[in-house]
Order: C-alpha cells, then sequence, then structure tokens
C-alpha cells in the first residue's frame, strides 16, 4: 500500500471516507433545497369521480373483457399513465380532453363533447367517421352490443376518490 507522505494512512483509507464527507454534504445540501422549495410530489392527473349512475344498456363484465382485446393496446386504466391515447379512468359522463397530461388532437381539444353514453357509442363505432383528424385510428366496433358492453364498463370505473401520488402513501 501507499504511504501518503508518510502518515500511517493508506491511499484507500484516506478515499473512503473524505468520499463519503463529501457525499452527504451534498445530499444535506440537495435535501435542504428541496425542502425550502416546497416541492411535494404531483399526484397524477385525473378526473373527477363519477357519481352519474352505472350505464345498464350493456354487461359490463363483457365490457371489461372487450376492453382488455381491443382497447388496452392504447388505454390503460391507471391514472398518469398514458399509452398511445389517454387513461380512462373516469372517462364516462366527464368532458372531453380534460386531463393536462395527455396531449388531445386539435379536433378533440375543440370538441367540448361530454362522453356520456350516446356521444362514446358513436366515437367507438368509427372515431374517424365521427371526427375527422382525431387521434384515434383504431378499427370501427360496428357491433351495437359490443359498444353497449364497453360503454357499460366504463361506466364502472372512476367511482372511488382519486389516487395520490406513491411518495404521499408513506
Amino acid at each position: 500500500m501507499l504511504n501518503f507522505e508518510g502518515a500511517n494512512r493508506t491511499a484507500p483509507s484516506l478515499v473512503i471516507p473524505t468520499l463519503c464527507k463529501k457525499l452527504s454534504g451534498l445530499l444535506l445540501v440537495s435535501s435542504l433545497v428541496v425542502l425550502s422549495t416546497g416541492c411535494t410530489p404531483t399526484p397524477p392527473d385525473h378526473r373527477a369521480q363519477v357519481t352519474a349512475p352505472v350505464y345498464e344498456e350493456g354487461d359490463a363484465r363483457q365490457g371489461e373483457k372487450l376492453y382488455e382485446e381491443l382497447c388496452s393496446q392504447c388505454h390503460t386504466l391507471r391514472p398518469g399513465s398514458n399509452k398511445k391515447g389517454p387513461q380512462l379512468v373516469g372517462v364516462y359522463m366527464a368532458p372531453s380532453a380534460q386531463l393536462s397530461d395527455y396531449k388531445y388532437s386539435e379536433v378533440m381539444e375543440q370538441a367540448n363533447w361530454v362522453w356520456d353514453a350516446e356521444t362514446l357509442d358513436s366515437y367507438i363505432e368509427d372515431p374517424e367517421a365521427v371526427l375527422a383528424d382525431t387521434k384515434m385510428l383504431s378499427d370501427p366496433i360496428p357491433n351495437a352490443k359490443d359498444r353497449q358492453d364497453i360503454i357499460a364498463y366504463l361506466s364502472t370505473l372512476g367511482r372511488e376518490a382519486p389516487p395520490v401520488a406513491e411518495d404521499e402513501q408513506k
């Protein structure tokens, strides 16, 4: 081992304590900066809790299966987590283009719709026919019963309190 200027300490025994002191100082300063700025975790964006009655013209259990098969490739059911399309928790009876953490098409932002059963039905039947230049480029769902089932399932989502960020749960 190397000795530094006749000292009894060797290189490894000098480097590690010095490195630890510098890191702990850096962590302390970083923590103070975060605390002084009032930073708090931002909860994921979400729609308001659904208070409308569940849509009963379809079978929600069958709709869940159809959602998994036809919709889950582009949509999630987790606030703050969007894919090609926005997450769909609480979409039933909510205003269109509401989530700030998703970039909607210009035509959707200007649509000013409410996602009621009639609007959802026509939109998921053939999105491009209803709203030209929409970002939703899925295949049309021509079967009215399938659409009713999907709407029934969507109407069951978002009936609990909005989620909190993981850091706030601790």
